[in-house]
């Protein structure tokens, strides 16, 4: 008997968690996501790591400090100094195939690209009253100005650290949605402190699937 591998594997949350409206507020749990944690070598005095051969691999512009890239459903974070988080849908195939993992670590051979989907769950937060609800428990600035559209950042959410970025929206136009990256330990409370969060802003907050 042939199992399919995306079949057998089961990720940070059980089921397809969906919860609010997106008239308010909407949670939604992003599975099967390939996450691969890039590094490269920064120079000696520090400057910024030489880029250009693991763009030309990834067909993507790397992101500098503080923010987000991507092409098509590929999302590039920027997490310090030659560090990055690469965000791809698991379609079935895998996302990053094992030659293009190779050829990002062999980049100079001053580069590594580790696997770390295990470690991570991936949810969406969107809606008008979406950065109301991440300021109670986000001590950055998320008002248009300070964090707009592409903006990221490795910070505490709810206690919790956690990768956070602004992929769409924009002043007076598209709500906002924010992508959160948290370890997959923390994810079921991280999740049902968002739920409560919700309730405020009139959110029908009962997820589609109980969380595990």
């Amino acid at each position: 008997m042939t199992v399919d591998p995306l079949a057998a594997r089961r990720g940070a949350l059980a089921g397809d968690l969906a919860a609010g409206s997106s008239a308010t507020v909407a949670l939604h749990y992003l599975p099967w996501r390939t996450l691969l944690e890039l590094r490269a070598a920064t120079a000696e005095d520090g400057s910024r790591a030489d880029t250009g051969a693991l763009e030309s691999v990834l067909g993507l512009r790397l992101p500098p400090p503080g923010t987000v890239s991507g092409v098509g459903e590929l999302l590039a974070v920027w997490l310090g100094p030659g560090w990055w988080l690469l965000d791809a849908p698991d379609t079935g195939e895998a996302a990053f195939e094992p030659d293009l993992v190779h050829r990002l670590r062999d980049v100079g051979r001053r580069s590594s690209a580790v696997d770390v989907s295990a470690g991570f769950a991936v949810l969406e937060l969107a809606g008008p009253s979406a950065s109301a609800v991440l300021a109670h428990g986000c001590s950055i600035d998320l008002h248009p100005q300070a964090f707009g559209p592409g903006r990221s950042a490795r910070t505490m959410l709810a206690k919790t650290q956690v990768v956070l970025a602004l992929t769409h929206g924009v002043p007076d136009g598209p709500a906002p949605t924010y992508r959160i990256w948290v370890r997959s330990s923390f994810a079921r409370y991280l999740v049902a402190w968002l739920v409560d969060a919700m309730t405020e802003y009139g959110a029908d907050a009962r997820p589609a699937a109980q969380v595990r």
